[in-house]
């Protein structure tokens, strides 16, 4: 894939997830707590990483001077949009799980008022201590917070658990680019082989050998299926 065609689609991605994460800004202005687009985000920021480093490598190939200069300072600026708009979304998911923290533990505080003979265990409570809390209030508290810090790990578990997606996502999309690569150098040496005459023994051993990749590729995408696959199943089962 072209380096203008890489920085064209990258800008288009760029464009996408600024346009997002503005409106989750508002949202979160507004005193959300939940994202509805978050696994998309994290698919377009993966995207536009992905997009910044093949940038940079093509731009270390250009042969002249100015072109190279002027890649890489591209690519350097699709970096830093990068890092800007990953280090935003981090700072807005991080709002978004505190304030869901503290509103379950307020549900939790308020169900346990509210539940029945909440008020009177509360009142005889006071009664019988004078000062502080009563016994029971205190297994209510702790039991809160023991629900509230599996919530939290729950919450943690879910986010690491998009992260492996969104890696393996990645990992498929640079093997899809492996693979186009070899393709593309299959039909440059068909094309060298044409040129220079070379016998047909040496040509059906290339094309054995780009069998041979083929395979070496498809296997390694049905390794990082598996993979993905055994981490989602793994943390489903800690979840459970």
């Amino acid at each position: 894939m072209s380096g203008n065609l890489i920085f064209n689609n990258a800008c288009k991605v760029l464009a996408a997830l600024q346009t997002d994460i503005d409106a989750m800004q508002a949202l979160v202005d507004a005193g959300a707590v939940e994202c509805p687009n978050a696994g998309q985000l994290h698919s377009n920021l993966d995207t536009l990483r992905l997009a910044a480093k093949d940038m940079s490598d093509i731009a270390k190939r250009e042969i002249t001077t100015l072109k190279r200069e002027k890649a890489l300072s591209r690519a350097n600026q699709m970096q830093e949009d990068y890092s800007r708009l990953k280090n935003l979304f981090d700072h807005l998911r991080k709002i978004q799980s505190e304030r869901a923290a503290e509103r379950d533990r307020s549900e939790l505080m308020g169900a346990n008022n509210a539940g029945p003979g909440g008020r009177r265990r509360a009142t005889a409570g006071s009664k019988n201590s004078g000062e502080g809390p009563s016994m029971s209030d205190t297994s209510a508290i702790l039991m809160m917070d023991g629900m509230l810090k599996e919530n939290e790990s729950l919450t943690a578990s879910d986010g690491r658990l998009d992260e492996f997606i969104q890696m393996g996502r990645g990992a498929l999309n640079e093997l899809y680019e492996q693979r186009q690569l070899l393709k593309s150098t299959q039909r440059r040496m068909y094309d060298i082989a044409n040129t220079l005459g070379l016998s047909s023994t040496v040509i059906k051993y290339i094309e054995k050998r780009a069998s041979q990749d083929r395979w070496v590729l498809f296997g390694g995408m049905v390794v990082t299926l598996l993979l993905m696959w055994a981490i989602a199943h793994f943390l489903g089962r800690r979840q459970a």
